[in-house]
């Protein structure tokens, strides 16, 4: 992994940029902070989806977003001090651009998205949908490492393997891998076992783990006189 690509949406919440570092130094990668999109570009998509702006959202004012992105910028570039490092500044940096631009990157780091001032959802789909590339989501103040012991969800189809694929990077490097599956009807399609699938990232990995386990789930059979339950959405 060489290139990643990096997005804040406030510079108060920079737990992006802060893993993106810790990535890069330990990959030795280049790092690409993208200019979050602006209200303003934002609530013109949201209105040519036919949607309105997210309640108490509101639309900042020029002066406002100048230095909302100005301290975005400035929390990145303290950040990534000492790394090989660029901001991207974008003027049509609307919800898609990030979809589109992250296709030339090895990982896009982001934020995890919520109601506003959190980054929006659309933002964070798009990268997720439309780049082809693994999206890494970064809690709220999250200030550890990630990719020592790994769990990864497994059910044996072509989109679990695709993701296996773009993770190597990853967990060519974990300590531990438990590969995790749910048995019984919709947990499996078919394709190999969990088992397999351990067996497998063993052999791959550039440093062997010190452990690759498989975990089937077995799905408990729910007493007839008990009505299903359904979870509210949210």
């Amino acid at each position: 992994m060489k290139s990643i690509l990096t997005m804040a949406w406030t510079a108060e919440d920079p737990s992006a940029f802060d893993l993106a570092a810790k990535l890069a130094r330990s990959f030795g990668a280049r790092v690409v902070g993208m200019e979050p999109p602006s209200y303003g570009v934002m609530s013109m998509a949201w209105a040519d989806a036919g949607m309105g702006a997210p309640i108490g959202g509101g639309l900042a004012e020029d002066a406002e977003e100048r230095q909302r992105v100005a301290a975005v910028k400035q929390a990145f570039e303290q950040r990534l001090a000492g790394l090989v490092s660029e901001w991207r500044s974008a003027d049509d940096s609307g919800p898609t651009a990030i979809g589109v631009i992250g296709r030339a990157y090895d990982m896009i780091v982001m934020p995890q998205p919520g109601p506003l001032p959190k980054m929006p959802e659309s933002v964070f789909e798009t990268a997720l949908f439309d780049s082809g590339r693994p999206v890494l989501v970064v809690p709220a103040g999250y200030g550890g490492m990630v990719g020592k012991k790994i769990l990864f969800a497994w059910n044996g189809s072509t989109e679990s393997a695709r993701a296996i694929s773009l993770s190597m990077p990853m967990l060519s490097r974990a300590e531990s891998i438990e590969v995790m599956s749910v048995d019984g009807a919709g947990g499996m399609v078919p394709g190999p076992s969990s088992a397999e699938i351990a067996q497998s990232l063993a052999a791959s990995a550039s440093r062997s783990p010190t452990s690759t386990s498989s975990r089937p789930i077995g799905r408990p059979a729910r007493p007839s006189s008990t009505p299903p339950c359904r979870s509210a959405p949210t």
